[in-house]
């Protein structure tokens, strides 16, 4: 059976043209407007946005950072550098909040649930060493094809040490911590989504030094 991800309608971010941005309003919306589609429908329906969790994992001043390989699930990101783990919210992760009514704790908990999920298929944090996963900014940019169908919802995870290894081959390439002044000289080579969460991080640097 084909996977199905919640989405929601794009109409409900007709008030937000910033790319990158938090809105604690509009995030409860969101979650009280979802709705399951089967991905191949989703990647084709420029109507909805599909909900996407997306993890910055940081330890101390640096960053995990990788090369997608040819085997990324997503090939129009193929070769690409990224600072982000993750992918769709889907109908499991929902299912059993979902069973118990929709309160905050239910919410928080489903999202959460695939924020574990998504990085514990790609990468292995090794040791009891990650704070709980923490959201800090949304991304919406319409400027390419994955933008388009897309909404970011970021995540970071702090690690008291670097100790992360790669799970598996799901199309990701070595594995670097990086400085944010090294990741600024390497923009050209990421992922659009990346990028922008490179330039959130050197404006809002607050959000992840706290």
């Amino acid at each position: 059976m084909e996977e199905q991800i919640l989405c929601f309608k794009r109409e409900i971010l007709r008030a937000h043209p910033a790319k990158t941005f938090y809105d604690e309003s509009l995030w409860h919306q969101l979650l009280a407007h979802l709705e399951p589609k089967a991905r191949s429908v989703a990647e084709h329906d420029y109507d909805t946005k599909q909900l996407v969790v997306y993890v910055l994992i940081n330890h101390e001043q640096t960053f995990l950072s990788y090369q997608r390989t040819p085997k990324t699930t997503e090939t129009r990101l193929k070769a690409l550098y990224s600072i982000g783990i993750g992918g769709h919210v889907n109908v499991e992760d929902q299912i059993q909040p979902t069973l118990f009514g929709a309160n905050e704790a239910a919410w928080k908990d489903f999202v959460l649930k695939a924020v574990r999920r998504e990085v514990s298929e790609e990468v292995q944090i090794e040791g009891a060493n990650a704070q709980e996963p923490r959201l800090i900014c949304f991304i919406n940019d319409d400027s390419n094809d994955v933008g388009k169908v897309h909404f970011g919802v970021v995540f970071l995870v702090k690690l008291a040490e670097p100790s992360v290894a790669i799970r598996g081959e799901r199309g990701i390439g070595k594995l670097s911590f990086r400085t944010l002044p090294e990741l600024i000289s390497m923009r050209d080579t990421m992922e659009t989504w990346s990028q922008l969460l490179v330039d959130f991080l050197s404006r809002e640097s607050s959000v992840w030094q706290e």
